[in-house]
């Protein structure tokens, strides 16, 4: 979603465009709220099963796993990006390079295009500091009480925010405090499905014609609240979030309904396996600062995926090979029973 956005965005560039204009612009953006509610259901799902089977969390495997998943690739493209800057290929300053690397551009905008999708990067680096801790420290109960007040809190700080600090308001979409809501979704419907196996609200969610209304919400109808500052802001987000957690509940539901088979066919089982590394480097070709011919718009996509490709199979495959052969000890500072 996230790469047809932005190469919707590109064709606007220099163009009127009659039809579709307004609807898939906005599949970037929603798409990575839909990546945040996955990202908070399944890192919740695999520390409580760790949990289950060993009696304990281990934090330091968890950081280490997950810094192998994350880092090389993306440090890659951070190098190619400061080769590319020093040639003056591209716009990329100090500054906007030291908060890519310590993850800090979802408050500070590094001023730089091939830069400024390290955002939601820094909202899930944050994301995975905080939230096994606290599931460490406080247990699952109180966990899902806490991932419950943010779902409720942080669209109050949107509008708070929206009415009191207009200057935010374009950051709105990026802060950690304003955006933890698709990821506590996310946790709550895992720590639920633990706690609660006949939950209501999991059991309506995960109904089939509530996932398809999701699924035209998320396609169409986003589209059009997105465009509406305050609507989007005080319901639209949450909008969003609930129709991902629905469609995440229904297809784990029906793993043998028609979408769920083309789901897990090997073409979408690929893409998704490249898809961390294509969303680096997708911002590397699909840049919105000039006029592109339309003929060159396929190209461009063509080189993000080679790009996604070469990055999968030369970094990120092999780590992830070393990543599950990694056997770590548990170690007494780092592993730490988890509260009830």
């Amino acid at each position: 979603m996230v790469v047809l956005g932005h190469a919707e965005k590109l064709l606007k560039v220099g163009r009127h465009l009659l039809f579709g204009a307004g609807v898939v612009d906005v599949w970037g953006p929603v798409g990575v709220t839909i990546f945040f509610v996955i990202s908070g259901f399944l890192i919740t799902r695999l520390l409580i099963a760790e949990q289950d089977e060993s009696g304990a969390i281990n934090l330091f495997r968890f950081y280490v796993r997950r810094g192998l998943r994350i880092l090389p690739a993306y440090w890659v493209y951070l190098s190619t990006i400061a080769v590319l800057a020093c040639a003056g290929a591209v716009v990329a300053g100090r500054g906007g390079f030291a908060h890519a690397l310590s993850f800090t551009t979802d408050y500070v905008n590094p001023d730089s295009w091939v830069l400024n999708h390290s955002w939601s990067l820094s909202v899930e680096e944050q994301f995975y500091a905080l939230w096994p801790l606290l599931l460490v420290i406080v247990g699952a109960a109180k966990a899902r009480r806490t991932a419950l007040l943010l779902i409720f809190a942080a669209p109050l700080a949107r509008v708070l925010t929206y009415f009191y600090v207009p200057h935010l308001r374009p950051a709105i979409t990026s802060m950690l405090h304003l955006r933890v809501d698709a990821l506590m979704i996310g946790c709550w419907a895992a720590l639920e499905q633990r706690l609660n196996p006949s939950s209501r609200p999991l059991e309506i969610l995960g109904r089939p014609r509530t996932a398809a209304f999701a699924a035209a919400y998320c396609v169409l109808i986003a589209g059009i609240v997105r465009h509406v500052g305050f609507a989007n802001v005080a319901f639209g987000y949450g909008l969003e979030e609930l129709s991902a957690c629905s469609i995440v509940l229904w297809a784990l539901r029906h793993p043998a309904s028609k979408p769920a088979r083309v789901l897990n066919s090997p073409a979408f089982v690929h893409a998704g396996a490249i898809s961390y590394s294509l969303y680096l480097w997708q911002q590397l070709w699909l840049t919105h600062e000039r006029p592109t011919p339309l003929w060159k718009i396929p190209l461009l996509v063509i080189g993000a995926v080679l790009c996604a490709e070469a990055s999968y199979r030369l970094v990120e495959r092999p780590l992830l090979r070393l990543r599950s052969r990694l056997n770590f000890t548990a170690i007494s500072r780092s592993t730490l029973p988890a509260g009830n």
